[in-house]
């Protein structure tokens, strides 16, 4: 690991501690249901500017750190679940700098990029569709969601699910399909083209914005807007979606290792049938069975965020640790809720909003089945090349 993301990440370490952890008990974390109130995030970013971490894995040139170097100043960004938002290193912003950094022009990235590199804008990226009514769902080689030149703009028809961030975003990406395949556009929102239709009530409340479902209705575009080339939109999506999955990793990391604090502290202190929790076996075997798999999930973090590194898309190592991750962090969550007891499944701890919330890690970003059922197909055809080689 480099010494410049080793001493990013202290800094961000020593700010998410000592200045947003104490938010964690402000009612405006909560806010309205669907995450924290624009007011808190705006308020925690003007600590993080203050204090130099703003979108501490951008650096002041524009370059990206790497992915092994990103995901040491992410997992300490997700110490809290407000950290990522408060050092703007959360979804789907985090996702989306990434892609207008690598794809976007030099008018697009100072247009789009720019206010969300500074923390004055939030994103939202607008892939998912409704598959109640015959839409894509996560899957985009099944996208409805259209798109037609006219003159110097392009006019979208569709609709779009469980897009996070979407109120209160003023970046919108949008894929939609043309006769030349999928394509990527960027749009200032609020656009009056755009209708929310529904923000459900979800499991988590650590993202702003919640989770929209759309109406696209004529929304017309300028040409310059798309983003890359048209029909190479599902080339541009794997750029975003490969560290994207990993991204979530980093900060769900960090939420667990601090759940892991607070149930080792709570089961060193408190006594029970005459000793404390931790020398009893039920409780101590948990906590290292933690300790096993936060570091498992450390070096699958690493291992992929290496293979990323060289330029590969690493589509099926980011599929490989998105399901490992995620699997071992949900019993790591669960864990610590078992070993604090009653305690676990109070507000009295950020522990219970992390089990809670960590559950949809398993879902969005592509459920563990569908990349199960991705990584079938590869041995499958891995299997077929072999018998004929």
């Amino acid at each position: 690991m480099t010494e410049r993301a080793l001493a990013i990440a202290d800094k961000v370490e020593a700010f998410v501690r000592s200045e947003i952890i104490p938010y964690e008990k402000d009612p405006r974390a909560r806010g309205d249901g669907h995450g924290p109130s624009d007011e808190l995030v705006l308020e925690m970013k003007d600590k993080a500017r203050a204090a130099g971490v703003l979108t501490p894995h951008i650096l002041a040139d524009g370059s990206h750190l790497t992915q092994r170097e990103t995901a040491t100043v992410l997992i300490r960004s997700g110490l809290s679940p407000l950290g990522p938002l408060a050092v703007n290193t959360m979804a789907p912003d985090e996702g989306n700098m990434y892609l207008l950094g690598h794809v976007g022009t030099p008018e697009q990235k100072a247009h789009f990029l720019a206010p969300l590199v500074e923390g004055r804008a939030r994103s939202s990226f607008l892939m998912t569709e409704p598959a109640a009514e015959g839409g894509a769902g996560s899957d985009p080689s099944m996208m409805q969601t259209t798109c037609h030149q006219d003159g110097n703009h392009w006019v979208i028809n569709g609709r779009k699910a469980f897009i996070t961030g979407y109120q209160g975003a003023s970046v919108g990406i949008v894929m939609a399909k043309s006769a030349e395949g999928a394509c990527l556009f960027l749009v200032d929102l609020p656009d009056p083209a755009i209708r929310i239709d529904h923000v459900p009530h979800t499991i988590d409340s650590s993202m702003p914005g919640g989770h929209a479902t759309l109406t696209i209705d004529n929304l017309r575009v300028p040409a310059d807007q798309m983003l890359g080339q048209s029909g190479e939109g599902f080339k541009y999506a794997q750029i975003r979606l490969s560290p994207a999955r990993l991204s979530h990793c980093m900060r769900w990391l960090g939420c667990c290792i601090r759940s892991h604090e607070i149930a080792s502290d709570y089961a060193n202190r408190r006594m029970a049938f005459g000793k404390p929790l931790i020398d009893h076996e039920g409780v101590g075997f948990m906590l290292a069975e933690n300790m096993i798999e936060l570091k498992q999930s450390e070096l699958m973090i690493d291992w992929c965020a290496d293979v990323l590194d060289t330029g590969a898309l690493g589509t099926v190592e980011s599929s490989m640790a998105k399901v490992a991750v995620s699997e071992h962090l949900q019993r790591i969550a669960d864990r610590c809720v078992q070993v604090m007891g009653g305690t676990g499944v109070t507000d009295d701890t950020i522990v219970e909003q992390i089990y809670r919330e960590i559950r949809a890690f398993r879902i969005y970003d592509g459920p563990t089945e569908v990349h199960k059922w991705s990584l079938a197909k590869k041995i499958k055809r891995d299997w077929k090349h072999a018998q004929a080689g």
